[in-house]
C-alpha cells in the first residue's frame, strides 16, 4: 500500500470522527466506503464487503472530495409534512404487512418510494406508533449482584491502579480490561419493532452461526486487541494471553476480567505459574484481578462490545451471510470505529484520568 499524503491522513481522521458519532446507516456505509478507498483498498475489494457497486464508491468519494462530510450526508427536504395522505396510508399498509421492522428499513422505504427523508427521527416513531407497532426490548437485572461487594472490589482496583501508576505512566506496565464477546447471527435483528398485539417472532437462517472473540482494551488509550477463537475455554484464553505478551515484550501486564471458570481453571493457573516463575509478585509478567460476580457493567470493554454491536446492527442490510457479518465486525474493530469508554464513569479506574 502506498504511503499516504498529509491531506489524505487528515481526510481519514475527519471520516473517523464523523463515523464515531453514529450517523445514519446509509451515511455510515458511504463513509466506510470512502475511508477504505482513501486507505488504498481497491473498489473490487470494498464492493462485496459493503454490498455496494463500484459506482457507489466512486460517486461518494467524489462528493466527499468536493464537499467533505456534507457531501456524504442525506439531502433533507425541509420542515413541512413530507407525506401526502395517500403516501402515508400506503406506508402504514406496508408496515402492517411486515412481520418485523427497524427504523433504517423504514427510512429506506420512504426514500425509495417517495424520495422523502424526515428531518427528525420522531416522525418515523410516529408512523410506527400509528401502525400500532411498539419497540420490544427487555433489560435484565441480575438479583445476585452484591452492590457492597462491587464497591469493595472497586476500592481494591483503585489501590492496584495507584500502586502501579508510576509504571503505567512510564509505560513499563500496561493495564487491560479483558472479556470475550460472542457474535451470533441473531445479533443483527435482536432489537426491532413489532406489533403491539403480537409477540415478535424472528426467523433466522442459521441460529447456530457463532463466533467468539477475545478482546483486551488498553485502559490508557483506545487500543483494542482482538482474536477470534472457536469458543471461550482455558486453552484459548492462554493462547490469547500469549499474544498479549508478544504485543508487550518488555512490559508487565495487569488484567481485569470476570470470574469465568476458564479464567481461573487449571490450564490458566499452570500458565501463570510458568510465565511468572521465579519472579516476585511486584514483577510478575501477568497479574490478574477479578471483577465482582454478576456485575459485567463494571468492565469498560462491555461498553465497547455494545458500541460495536450497535454499529453492526446499523449495517445489517449489508450482511448477506454470516461471513460478511464477521468481516464487517472486524473492520469496525480494525479502524477503531467505536467510542472509547469514559473512565470517569468507572469507579475502579477513574483515577487514571
Amino acid at each position: 500500500m502506498k504511503s499516504m499524503s498529509l491531506e489524505v491522513e487528515q481526510q481519514i481522521r475527519q471520516l473517523d470522527d464523523w463515523i464515531k458519532t453514529n450517523p445514519d446507516s446509509r451515511e455510515l456505509k458511504r463513509a466506510i466506503a470512502v475511508k477504505l478507498s482513501l486507505q488504498g483498498w481497491a473498489y473490487r475489494a470494498i464492493a462485496p464487503i459493503l454490498n455496494v457497486s463500484k459506482g457507489f464508491i466512486s460517486i461518494h468519494k467524489s462528493r466527499f472530495k468536493e464537499r467533505g462530510i456534507e457531501g456524504l450526508k442525506l439531502a433533507y427536504k425541509g420542515a413541512e409534512s413530507f407525506l401526502t395522505k395517500s403516501q402515508k396510508q400506503q406506508t402504514l399498509n406496508w408496515l402492517q404487512e411486515k412481520e418485523f421492522w427497524d427504523i433504517s428499513e423504514l427510512e429506506c422505504y420512504l426514500i425509495e418510494e417517495f424520495d422523502v427523508v424526515f428531518k427528525s427521527s420522531t416522525s418515523y416513531y410516529e408512523l410506527l406508533k400509528e401502525a400500532k407497532i411498539s419497540w420490544q426490548k427487555a433489560q435484565a437485572k441480575n438479583p445476585r449482584k452484591d452492590e457492597e461487594l462491587v464497591k469493595k472490589n472497586n476500592k481494591e482496583f483503585q489501590q492496584v491502579v495507584e500502586e502501579n501508576k508510576e509504571g503505567i505512566l512510564n509505560k513499563t506496565i500496561v493495564m487491560y480490561a479483558l472479556d470475550e464477546v460472542h457474535l451470533l447471527e441473531g445479533d443483527l435483528i435482536s432489537h426491532l419493532w413489532g406489533k403491539i398485539t403480537e409477540r415478535l417472532k424472528i426467523p433466522l437462517m442459521n441460529p447456530k452461526n457463532r463466533q467468539t472473540y477475545y478482546g483486551a482494551l488498553a485502559l490508557l488509550n483506545s487500543e483494542l486487541i482482538i482474536e477470534d477463537y472457536p469458543a471461550g475455554n482455558g486453552e484459548n484464553t492462554v493462547n490469547f494471553l500469549k499474544k498479549l505478551l508478544e504485543h508487550n515484550p518488555h512490559k508487565r501486564i495487569i488484567l481485569f476480567w470476570d470470574g469465568a471458570s476458564y479464567h481461573r481453571g487449571e490450564v490458566m493457573r499452570e500458565f501463570l505459574a510458568e510465565v511468572n516463575r521465579d519472579l516476585e509478585p511486584e514483577n510478575w509478567r501477568i497479574t490478574c484481578h477479578l471483577f465482582a460476580p454478576y456485575a459485567p457493567e463494571e468492565n469498560p470493554i462491555e461498553e465497547v462490545w455494545l458500541s460495536l454491536k450497535t454499529l453492526l446492527r446499523r449495517c445489517y442490510r449489508f450482511c448477506k451471510n454470516f461471513r460478511v457479518m464477521k468481516d464487517i465486525f472486524e473492520l469496525l474493530v480494525e479502524f477503531q470505529l467505536f467510542n472509547f469508554p469514559d473512565l470517569k464513569n468507572y469507579d475502579a479506574f477513574s483515577c487514571l484520568i
